[in-house]
């Protein structure tokens, strides 16, 4: 009996270890030198840059989350999470907690103008700063969803890749 039980509680273990294991974390990013998979440029403002994680885990980098919103749409892929840095902190939080701060007072790499904030009071404080628009993120795909890129030089580089 006291075999049985041991049994089923290292088990227990296990799986609680497995599943700990399986949480997304977000991917380094080596700033000068990593490349972003939309745009082709190199990541160099870490309070831009964002990641994905595909429910494979695979990560995928951007330099700007502009960029991250129109490649997950484009491809389409299972994502297990997304991750933004805080535009204030430049800490990782996750994507899909975020509230967004689209503005073109906000000068971002691929000039989408959009911020990331961990909270709601940071978030309403940029947009009033800079004239913003606060979004959720799943806002955020809707309206890249909504109103695509216009074509150009830029976006004829990326559909080359």
């Amino acid at each position: 009996m006291k075999t049985q039980i041991f049994a089923f509680l290292l088990v227990f273990v296990l799986a609680a270890c497995q599943a700990a294991d399986a949480t997304p974390t977000p991917p380094p990013i080596h700033y000068g030198e990593d490349v972003c998979e939309f745009c082709g440029m190199i990541a160099s403002e870490e309070r831009f840059a964002a990641a994905y994680v595909t429910a494979d885990g695979q990560a995928h980098l951007f330099d700007d989350i502009g960029d991250m919103a129109q490649q997950h749409l484009k491809m389409g892929e299972e994502v297990a999470a997304f991750f933004v840095h805080d535009y204030q902190s430049g800490e990782w939080i996750r994507g899909e907690e975020a509230l967004y701060v689209r503005s073109d007072q906000i000068s971002t790499p691929m000039l989408s103008g959009v911020a990331a904030c961990a909270t709601r009071q940071e978030a309403e404080s940029l947009a009033a700063e800079t004239g913003g628009q606060i979004l959720t993120f799943n806002e955020l795909l809707t309206y890249y969803r909504d109103n695509p890129p216009p074509a150009g030089p830029m976006m004829d580089m990326q559909n080359m890749q």
